[in-house]
């Protein structure tokens, strides 16, 4: 239920006032970002130097519903304590309205006591001339917490139904970008049902296998893999293959997608130029500059081949980790060029998987201590990865998990907000991006990526992978 108080509260309003009062008006661009408000089953959105939540959708008879929240509410705290602003920094990452909020869901709906899961939210709404400030107490329905065994578990079979939902019956996600994409996706989505050891998974994940290994069994790399293939056939999705074969075979594979996994290697190892850069797909990027993640993610499919018989190439192993060694930033980051001060903000993926490939060779220790570092230091950064927000958040926990399980549970109690929001009231995941650019994720599908990094954000402890394992 809703009751009205005062108009214009100062607890929450003292923004607006000092704009409406000054007469001020704003010409630069706002940054916002859009968010699911998780068990309360409803859509959020927040701007930067704002310290609200604006309520741009309800889902019908959710908690949210039933209480009474409408579009066009604004959320401003919880309790009458105001929430903090919101910020633009990657630095900050969810500290704001997003971490008081999503913490507070998840502690809340873990008690036993019905009477204890009522949250009053403090809202600002529009009626008449004058907003007014209203409570809205709205009752949630009892889920433990995203890090309690409990909740972990639960959220991790609801991605995984999802995920068993929308694989198609030949043994693959469809992406909305074509054959590149459609094997990023099934790459991951494949490797994070292979994270979970269920039985019922078996025949679907040697489906995707076979998928994966295409018409030829060369994974679709051509005879000459100099030749881009069908839709380009971008290196990440090589190398997402070679995680996604050697996972599903835990090291021990049969003859065909042995096969696969030594084309794909021998491919990766031609397409790298003779400085140790690499491109999208055959040629190196941006004048020649090169272009680091696909470096690392080439380091992970290498190592991940070795793994299963298949050896490295340490000629261009070495080049190639020169490159990384001419890009290693003071901060510990991977920058995106061997290019001095080109920062480090969207720097979890190039990091985190190489920190991987390194640890599962058994190779350069300070080097993976230096990149763990960073990420451990820089977990709130994490979501920051280059055109995709998913796969700094599906690589980071491994790279954490394997060098100091201390380090995984910080990242955990960090991304904690995240996850509560992720999960509305009927369990559904949705994908929450970073604050940069996210456009590789909606390549992908957005939906499928979502219940994708909750799986592999809260399954390390687990180690039923080799990306886990010590």
């Amino acid at each position: 239920m809703s009751r009205s108080k005062n108009q214009l509260p100062t607890r929450c309003h003292s923004f607006h006032l000092i704009v409406l009062m000054a007469g001020l008006t704003f010409t630069t661009p706002v940054v916002a970002e859009q968010f699911s408000l998780g068990i309360l089953g409803a859509t959020g959105r927040v701007v930067a130097g704002n310290g609200e939540i604006e309520v741009v959708g309800v889902i019908d008879k959710s908690p949210a519903s039933q209480a009474g929240l409408t579009i066009g509410d604004r959320i401003c705290g919880i309790a009458n304590v105001p929430f903090p602003p919101h910020s633009s920094r990657i630095d900050d990452g969810g500290n704001g309205p997003q971490r008081v909020l999503g913490e507070s869901l998840d502690d809340i709906a873990a008690n036993r006591d019905e009477t204890a899961r009522r949250i009053v939210l403090n809202v600002i709404r529009n009626q008449g001339e004058q907003p007014a400030s209203i409570d809205v107490a709205c009752q949630l329905p009892y889920r433990a917490g995203v890090l309690q065994d409990e909740g972990r578990r639960q959220m991790m079979d609801r991605a995984a139904e999802h995920l068993r939902a929308t694989c198609r019956a030949d043994g693959y996600w469809n992406s909305p970008v074509g054959l590149t994409g459609d094997r990023v996706l099934t790459a991951w989505a494949t490797v994070a049902l292979k994270s979970l050891g269920q039985a019922e998974d078996a025949q679907r994940l040697d489906q995707c296998c076979a998928w994966l290994r295409g018409p030829h069994g060369r994974s679709w790399v051509p005879q000459d893999p100099m030749q881009k293939g069908p839709d380009n056939l971008g290196n990440w999705a090589l190398t997402a293959s070679v995680v996604a074969l050697v996972e599903c075979g835990a090291g021990q594979l049969g003859p065909d997608d042995k096969e696969a996994v030594r084309v794909v290697c021998n491919a990766l190892k031609q397409r790298m130029n003779d400085q140790g850069r690499f491109g999208h797909d055959v040629t190196p990027g941006y004048s020649g500059k090169g272009f680091n993640v696909i470096n690392t993610l080439s380091h992970l499919a290498w190592a991940m081949g070795t793994k299963a018989g298949v050896p490295m190439d340490e000629t261009t192993w070495n080049l190639s980790l020169e490159q990384i060694r001419q890009s290693v930033d003071p901060n510990g980051g991977v920058r995106y060029w061997t290019m001095k001060n080109t920062g480090t903000a969207d720097a979890s993926l190039r990091t985190s998987s190489m920190a991987l490939a390194l640890a599962i060779t058994k190779q350069e220790p300070e080097l993976v201590e230096t990149f763990a570092k960073y990420l451990d230091k820089n977990a709130a950064r994490t979501r920051e990865a280059h055109a995709v927000g998913s796969m700094g958040m599906i690589l980071a926990p491994a790279a954490l998990q394997r060098y100091d399980p201390a380090a995984y549970q910080r990242f955990l109690n960090e991304w904690r907000w995240y996850l509560s929001l992720m999960q509305d009231h009927q369990g559904k995941i949705h994908y929450i991006g970073g604050k940069r650019n996210n456009g590789g994720d909606s390549y992908l599908g957005q939906d499928r990526m979502a219940c994708v990094i909750a799986i592999m954000l809260l399954s390390p402890a687990d180690k039923r992978l080799i990306l886990f394992k010590e």
